[in-house]
């Protein structure tokens, strides 16, 4: 068979199958939060834990803060991100979750956490209690693994 036999669409039938198609997952990443979250809030008593540690107008800080975005509000200041009046906001909420994360982990149903890759699963369990204390209370923006990222990125030190 020659170059041109293959332009002319000849040659076709002498193809191997490729096997089964691999069907693409069609969820959105809220869903994929929203499962993860159900997961997370069946498995653990993670709700329990958090409602003991959040007080209402703290979570309503977050949630405020959360709607404005980490990137949109600490990625504009780029000198200096303490600059940024809501930099006191994000920088509680991740101390919160790092200084949460070793206290649940001798914590017996966080054995049954479910995480994500690059992310442990105390972490993750953690913000999809957020998660779902913001849905409670009717939050515009939920909690989700992505802006855990960027709070890293923009205030781990």
């Amino acid at each position: 068979m020659g170059v041109f036999d293959l332009f002319k669409g000849k040659g076709q039938e002498k193809r191997e199958p490729r096997g089964p198609l691999i069907e693409k997952d069609t969820r959105t990443y809220d869903q994929m939060m929203d499962e993860l979250t159900a997961w997370n809030i069946d498995h653990t008593d993670i709700l329990s834990v958090l409602r003991s540690e959040i007080e209402e107008e703290r979570l309503l800080t977050w949630s405020h803060a959360l709607e404005t975005g980490i990137r949109k509000g600490l990625g504009s200041y780029p000198r200096n991100v303490e600059e940024n009046p809501l930099f006191p906001t994000y920088l509680d909420l991740y101390r919160f979750i790092k200084g949460l994360r070793p206290k649940l982990s001798t914590n017996p149903t966080m054995k049954n956490a479910k995480g994500i890759e690059k992310l442990d699963s105390v972490s993750v369990c953690i913000i999809c209690g957020i998660r779902a204390l913001q849905k409670e209370r009717g939050a515009k923006r939920l909690m989700n693994t992505f802006q855990w990222k960027l709070l890293e990125r923009y205030l781990g030190r």
